[in-house]
């Protein structure tokens, strides 16, 4: 038989109940220096991230390439662009 906490009530032994669950705290909110802690070190990491990315782009092959598939896209895209404008110019004329 095992032994459990209890009382006796009216000549029969009645255990007590099982202690009710602590509830944890509510998280405390962050302080404004907390905060401001968290902003300083995000900011910090996008910056240190930006400048790995341009050593990353300048000081290797792999970077220069990827600079110049973008600085050929660029002329391209501009490309088209000056001669969409001028086709509607040429358009426009005809029209007059």
């Amino acid at each position: 038989m095992s032994e459990t906490e209890g009382r006796f009530e009216q000549g029969r032994w009645v255990p007590n109940p099982p202690p009710a669950p602590e509830e944890e705290p509510a998280p405390a909110s962050p302080t404004v220096d907390e905060r401001m802690q968290e902003a300083s070190q995000s900011v910090r990491k996008a910056v240190n991230d930006v400048m790995n990315a341009g050593h990353h782009l300048l000081g290797t092959p792999e970077g220069h390439e990827h600079i110049q598939q973008a600085a050929r896209k660029a002329g391209e895209d501009l490309e088209r662009a000056i001669d969409s404008w001028a086709e509607s110019a040429r358009q426009a004329l005809r029209r007059t």
